[in-house]
């Protein structure tokens, strides 16, 4: 029974990552848009797909300095 729950509490971890970070309305909008485009093969509708979600979505907000205390 032990086995079953961590196994269930494991893949629950697996499925939320960063990777499908963007809304299903943007991925909505790039697959409409590569649809509508007409591509060679080789990869190119996702990389088209892939450019697009990263134009639609904001970018991570750059890291804070390290605090220096004032003397």
């Amino acid at each position: 029974m032990k086995l079953v729950l961590m196994a269930l509490t494991c893949m629950a971890f697996i499925q939320m990552s960063p990777a499908l970070a963007a809304p299903p309305e943007i991925e909505d909008f790039c697959w409409a848009q590569a649809a509508q485009v007409r591509f060679n093969g080789r990869g190119e509708r996702e990389h088209f797909i892939a450019n697009c979600i990263a134009d639609l979505t904001p970018t991570p907000p750059a890291k804070r300095g390290r605090y220096k205390k004032p003397r």
